[in-house]
């Protein structure tokens, strides 16, 4: 076990060792802004208030589709199942063109809808919160589907094979 003392600064790589001991879901986040479509994987994903119904997540200011994230109004956030283990590798890509061969259809606020099948919640952008090398993006749901028997996909599940 290797232990970091007050003083020294935690590496990044140290932090991301010891956050990946905490069981998160895996989600897939989607947009389109002025006809660019985006598309990530995230477990960062929480809820943040029940009135209004907010939902945050943070996405990486080195992504290379960080100018759509930092300039879109809507999100749409789909909870993976463990059958979706394949949108986890295609959204995961990097410098890919991800919707390539993808059916989607538009959602109500018009990000991408790539997964009808598992508890999707569609977001108008509430805030932006710049934080170290992320900016949180802050959703108020706009509308929300949930199917009757889900299995979700976490982070011990997809890395455990």
């Amino acid at each position: 076990m290797t232990v970091t003392s007050v003083g020294q600064a935690v590496t990044g790589a140290e932090f991301r060792r010891a956050m990946g001991h905490w069981a998160t879901g895996i989600s897939v986040i989607t947009t389109q802004s002025e006809g660019t479509l985006a598309g990530l994987v995230s477990n960062s994903f929480t809820s943040v208030s029940l009135e209004p119904a907010l939902v945050s997540w943070a996405v990486d200011k080195r992504s290379s589709s960080f100018d759509v994230w930092n300039t879109t109004d809507n999100f749409a956030v789909h909870i993976l199942s463990e059958s979706d283990r394949d949108l986890v590798q295609r959204f995961v890509a990097k410098g890919t063109e991800k919707f390539a061969g993808l059916a989607w259809e538009p959602g109500v606020m018009g990000s991408p809808i790539v997964a009808a099948h598992v508890p999707r919640i569609e977001c108008r952008l509430w805030q932006r919160v710049d934080a170290g090398d992320h900016v949180i993006l802050i959703g108020e749901a706009v509308s929300v589907s949930d199917p009757e028997s889900f299995r979700p996909l976490t982070n011990h599940v997809y890395w455990a094979k």
